[in-house]
């Protein structure tokens, strides 16, 4: 099942060497543990840079952006089985 999501989350990430790496987020008042970090992309949009994380616990795929303008974080996408 797929769904498109464009919800606010509060995310925790890591900051490894050059790299940022989510590790867990806060959605609908369930916290998610971050397993595989998929693929990394950003895109501009004017001046806002958008950074792109496809992620996935052990059951979902989750899709969130990263906006550079006001620095928030927002769910996009969410991928299940079944």
């Amino acid at each position: 099942m797929h769904e498109k999501i464009n919800e606010p989350i509060d995310v925790l990430v890591k900051f490894n060497q050059k790299k940022v790496e989510p590790t867990f987020f806060k959605w609908r008042e369930k916290t998610y543990k971050i397993e595989k970090l998929n693929l990394v992309h950003r895109e501009r949009d004017g001046d806002d840079k958008i950074y792109y994380f496809s992620v996935s616990d052990e059951i979902n795929f989750f899709r969130l952006a990263f906006f550079t303008r006001d620095l928030s974080w927002k769910i996009e996408e969410l991928f299940t089985e079944g």
